[in-house]
């Protein structure tokens, strides 16, 4: 029902959104329907693993509606990562392409979750506590971690380069300190100013990215360790809750607006790089 009531938000959102001054309206990106979609797939996906959870306890066994919920947790799962590596790396908002190092790391995470699903399916068909369920299981969970580090790396990426940016413009336009007084701000709406908006950015987004994976990954881990068996369904809900709770406030980062730092330092780069390419063009 969260799930349903959030999707049905930001859908309206990225039909419907708000205005800004002067009568601007927000661009809705391709990223943004993108987010949708994966909005969909998480709540088919969850609606799927209750009516599978539901003919489990009624007649015992489910094979269809397991084939329907595996086959809608894979699209999803490899949907979640994807989606999380395209806004670190800053396609669509920043970027209308990805660079080869980018797109490697999209088609490795890719590859892991194929591994990753099937170890899910082969973990589902044996039974809990034989050598073929605990080797499985390490399996899984080393693959999750491995896909959840990789996401990472395009993040850590747009922000070494952003930084090495602010260092440069401060270097070439004299802002540094050297005097060892503080360097002062740059204004309000300058390159620098929006560089700046746009690090800022990144480095919050990558502070949630590594909190939910910390959080879902390894604090739910342990945490499931000191239930006992008739609570462990707490495990499943404490990682819905935090994964819900990651949905929203990306969905409020990144949602369709105006003034987003983002795309706003996005305009100024694709005028730069026409600029460039036109110039390139005109010097041969």
């Amino acid at each position: 029902v969260s799930y349903t009531i959030l999707t049905i938000i930001w859908i309206q959102m990225c039909r419907n959104p708000n205005v800004g001054p002067g009568g601007a309206r927000p661009k809705v990106l391709p990223i943004h329907h993108m987010m949708t979609v994966l909005l969909i797939l998480k709540t088919l996906s969850i609606f799927f693993e209750s009516v599978r959870y539901h003919y489990i306890r009624v007649t015992g066994h489910a094979e269809f509606w397991s084939f329907v919920y595996y086959t809608f947790a894979f699209i999803k799962g490899t949907f979640l990562f994807t989606v999380i590596l395209l806004i670190g790396s800053g396609w669509s908002f920043v970027k209308p392409f990805l660079n080869d190092r980018e797109k490697k790391v999209v088609a490795a995470v890719l590859v892991l979750q194929v591994i990753d699903n099937v170890a899910l399916a082969i973990l589902n068909a044996e039974t809990e506590g034989e050598q073929r369920f605990d080797n499985w299981s390490a399996i899984l969970h080393l693959v999750d971690i491995i896909c959840c580090c990789a996401v990472l790396v395009p993040i850590v990426w747009s922000v070494n380069s952003l930084e090495q940016t602010v260092a440069q413009n401060e270097e070439s336009e004299g802002t540094a300190a050297t005097d060892g007084a503080k360097p002062l701000p740059p204004p309000p709406g300058s390159e620098d100013a929006k560089t700046l908006d746009k690090l800022k950015l990144f480095r919050s987004f990558y502070l949630l990215v590594v909190a939910y994976v910390y959080f879902t990954r390894i604090i739910v881990y342990l945490f499931a360790t000191m239930l006992d068996y008739h609570h462990t369904w707490l495990r499943y809900f404490v990682t819905e809750l935090g994964t819900l709770f990651f949905y929203v406030v990306v969905g409020i980062k990144f949602q369709p607006a105006v003034d987003n730092p983002y795309a706003a330092v996005g305009k100024d780069d694709d005028a730069a790089d026409e600029e460039i390419r036109f110039g390139s063009g005109g010097s041969r």
